[in-house]
């Protein structure tokens, strides 16, 4: 009886150890390398360093139907999901399970549109989706209690405060959300402009959607890049 169990407890012991061994051997599956590739990019808005998330310069199509460049004026330092955004929509975002808002302001290539760009980072696609939609405004030239106007002083956007916002702009992508804001550099009060500038504000969306969608976008896991992977 002892040789018997002895011998049924080595056999055990190797087909544990066997399995250990493939286990950590083995290929990871497609399931396990998307479920890889979701969770880096939910990370990404700590990974990332804050000047890949929002880059010098970001392209946006010009009303005459060329290629320009908005051009990065600074980066807020803080990520708390309740800074710079007003109450109703800070609610919204911490419904969806915000983790954090990243803010950063940016001009357009003629200098002439000022516009600040939010990414909050929520649970996942599905939450972001439902937020964007939640934080949609009705009327895009009344920005509201959304987004906050970040300015930095000594800069071509240092006239660009709450009151000066015209344009206001919410997207999604992956689990991002993308609010924009935007007004003029001489920091006009939207309230005394008469006549809304809808067309000249258009690249506002598309600038905040370049930004959000470069950083959603899927990657394939590499086992090869040891220092972006794990396998």
């Amino acid at each position: 009886m002892a040789i018997v169990t002895a011998v049924g407890y080595l056999a055990v012991g190797g087909l544990a150890t066997g399995r250990v061994y493939w286990e950590f051997h083995r290929k990871p599956t497609a399931g396990e390398m998307y479920q890889a590739a979701t969770e880096e990019v939910r990370d990404r808005w700590r990974t990332w360093p804050a000047e890949r998330i929002f880059p010098d310069t970001v392209p946006y199509t010009s009303e005459q139907g060329g290629v320009e460049q908005a051009r990065r004026v600074g980066i807020a330092s803080g990520t708390g999901c309740d800074s710079g955004i007003g109450a109703r929509s800070a609610a919204v975002l911490k419904r969806y399970g915000c983790r954090a808002l990243l803010r950063a302001t940016y001009v357009d290539q003629l200098q002439g549109i000022v516009l600040t760009v939010g990414v909050a980072a929520v649970n996942d696609e599905r939450a972001a989706l439902a937020a964007k939609d939640a934080l949609a405004p009705p009327d895009p030239t009344d920005p509201g209690d959304t987004l906050r106007a970040l300015p930095f002083p000594e800069t071509i956007a240092s006239r660009f405060d709450d009151a000066a916002r015209q344009y206001a702009a919410a997207g999604q992508a992956g689990p991002y959300v993308v609010l924009t804001v935007a007004g003029q550099t001489d920091g006009r009060p939207g309230a005394a402009v008469r006549k809304k500038h809808t067309t000249a504000f258009l690249l506002v969306p598309e600038i905040g959607g370049n930004i959000v969608d470069a950083l959603a976008q899927r990657a394939q896991p590499d086992c090869s890049q040891k220092r972006e992977w794990k396998c």
